[in-house]
């Protein structure tokens, strides 16, 4: 009798803050004062910053050798270069997101791109060692502060029932601005050198800065904040199937993040030509656009965690069957269903983050902390499956990976239970 009773007042909460999240989704995304063109301009502008972060972030990346060359360094120095990039996605979130929410998203994005603008044009006009160190501080503080803020928008703008479609467009829309403008910084500096390259691409960023002024545009946002209700960081992790959404980013990262590094070395030790190493990469960055557009949309059509959990366990079995191949052409059809499964995990994850935090609406702070998660997770795995490749040979370091991908399953699985005894509670 006892048990009933607190069942039925947990059903009754569980519906009233159904009717909260319907509600507000009606408020900020599907009010007739908020047209549907006027929300897909946003995240149409949105996509192109996105476009511009990730090519910028591995353009600088691709300033390094001739920076190595031109000033004389050391490789570890090289390293440690990178590594302000990498350390700060740790850093940064969890203050961003907060920062985000008290000062507004769209201020934060400004301020990102305005350091990595002026971290561009520092460093082209660096001349030691000591000058680089700042101004890759500066760049790694507009890097560091954009995804968190610029998945969170996606996650308000984007219509409920389209999220994963826009997640995976969102993540896509960085793989071909990686592609496009890395693609071509290479043959700039070999004309005009490093520095003038550096401040050139600083000078454009900047300019990007300008679609922020049609994203502070406040015509039709008719979101009202004296609805919303302010809540700390332990009550977000305190949600139940926020735990869960956190736990299969990490479980996925781990599996996923190294892939990419480690797979010449597997290909090496199949003595694999190394001057065709190039199309197998290649293969895999066509998978990770195939894979970030086709499951984002079917994580819309079907339950995010049914997709979520086939793509791991084809995915534990496709790095399975990449270690016991010696066939140049399976090795080539692998690769391109292995970058579609490890990218494409990214939007189908991002929408049960999104999802199981609807009636917070403090997206900023949710994604700080998803994405802090997913750095420490994107840091750990190359150390990980280094170790057990120097140890144990690179044959066990993807086994270690396929393992990983297994385990993302069992929260994936207790997060789509969770969700399940909601839809019973509320019907």
């Amino acid at each position: 009798m006892v048990e009933h009773t607190v069942r039925t007042v947990k059903n009754r909460d569980v519906v009233q803050m159904v009717e909260h999240t319907v509600r507000d989704r009606e408020v900020v995304g599907s009010s007739p004062a908020i047209p549907t063109l006027f929300m897909k301009n946003r995240l149409t502008q949105i996509f192109t910053l996105h476009f511009f972060n990730d090519g910028f972030l591995a353009s600088i990346i691709l300033l390094l050798p001739f920076i190595k060359q031109g000033l004389h360094l050391s490789l570890t120095q090289v390293g440690f270069l990178t590594s302000i990039l990498s350390v700060s996605g740790i850093v940064l979130s969890l203050p961003v997101g907060y920062v985000g929410h008290k000062i507004g998203a769209i201020k934060i994005l400004s301020f990102a791109i305005f350091f990595y603008s002026i971290g561009f044009i520092a460093v082209g006009l660096s001349f030691s060692y000591f000058y680089l160190i700042l101004s890759f501080l500066i760049a790694a503080l507009g890097f560091g502060i954009f995804h968190p803020i610029a998945f969170s928008l996606v996650a308000k703008w984007a219509p409920i029932d389209k999220l994963g479609k826009a997640m995976g467009n969102f993540t896509a829309i960085g793989d071909v601005g990686r592609i496009v403008l890395s693609s071509t910084i290479s043959f700039i500096i070999v004309a005009i050198g490093w520095q003038k390259t550096s401040i050139i691409y600083g000078i454009i960023s900047l300019f990007s800065i300008f679609i922020i002024i049609f994203l502070n545009n406040k015509k039709g946002d008719v979101k009202s904040k004296k609805n919303i209700i302010k809540i700390s960081y332990w009550q977000i992790i305190k949600n139940k199937k926020f735990i869960f959404a956190l736990l299969i980013t990490f479980f996925d990262n781990l599996a996923s993040s190294a892939l990419f590094i480690f797979i010449p070395f597997l290909f090496l030790n199949r003595n694999i030509n190394p001057s065709v190493l190039g199309l197998f990469t290649s293969a895999f960055l066509v998978g990770n656009l195939i894979g970030k557009t086709t499951l984002g949309r079917l994580a819309d059509k079907y339950k995010n965690t049914k997709v979520f959990i086939i793509a791991e366990f084809f995915m534990a079995i496709f790095i399975f069957l990449l270690t016991l191949s010696y066939s140049q052409f399976l090795l080539i059809i692998f690769s391109i269903i292995l970058g579609a499964l490890t990218a494409g995990t990214i939007p189908v994850r991002s929408t049960m983050i999104s999802e199981s935090t609807q009636h917070h609406k403090q997206y900023e702070e949710v994604f700080g902390i998803a994405s802090f998660v997913a750095n420490i997770a994107t840091s750990l795995a190359p150390i990980i499956l280094g170790y057990v490749a120097d140890k144990y040979g690179i044959i066990n370091s993807f086994n270690i990976s396929a393992l990983f991908a297994l385990f993302a399953i069992i929260p994936a699985y207790i997060y789509s239970r969770e969700k399940n005894l909601i839809k019973i509670s509320t019907s």
